[in-house]
């Protein structure tokens, strides 16, 4: 998976967080609002993972750390640079856009902007 395609999961996450805090906000007793769709978009992220079937406890953690941490850390970095984005927009005291302009600027331009490989 390439960076961007971090990058747009990170996004899709963000604005479905958005979307449901309105919801809750609109009404804080539905009950309708779930986190199915984020966890399908973190989902997409995530590796198949491999487990040795006759590991210690120590060994299935050391595996699990080694499969994951690389999605980790480019979650991390995606989260992070879309933070960084958000802030400097709102840091310049920008009113004329908004935060799901800004995300959907980045992720039309994610190609562009974060090409990154497709290692993990």
């Amino acid at each position: 998976m390439k960076d961007s395609d971090f990058v747009r999961r990170i996004i899709g996450i963000l604005t479905e967080a958005k979307q449901m805090q309105t919801l809750l906000e609109e009404n804080p007793d539905r009950e309708d609002i779930s986190g199915d769709n984020v966890r399908a978009l973190l989902n997409e992220t995530m590796p198949t993972i491999e487990l040795p079937v006759d590991a210690s406890p120590a060994e299935l953690g050391e595996a699990l750390s080694l499969q994951l941490s690389p999605v980790i850390e480019r979650l991390t970095g995606a989260f992070s640079l879309i933070f960084l984005q958000l802030a400097d927009v709102h840091d310049a005291g920008r009113t004329d856009v908004t935060a799901a302009d800004v995300l959907q600027d980045l992720a039309l331009r994610a190609d562009a902007l974060w090409p990154g490989d497709d290692s993990v």
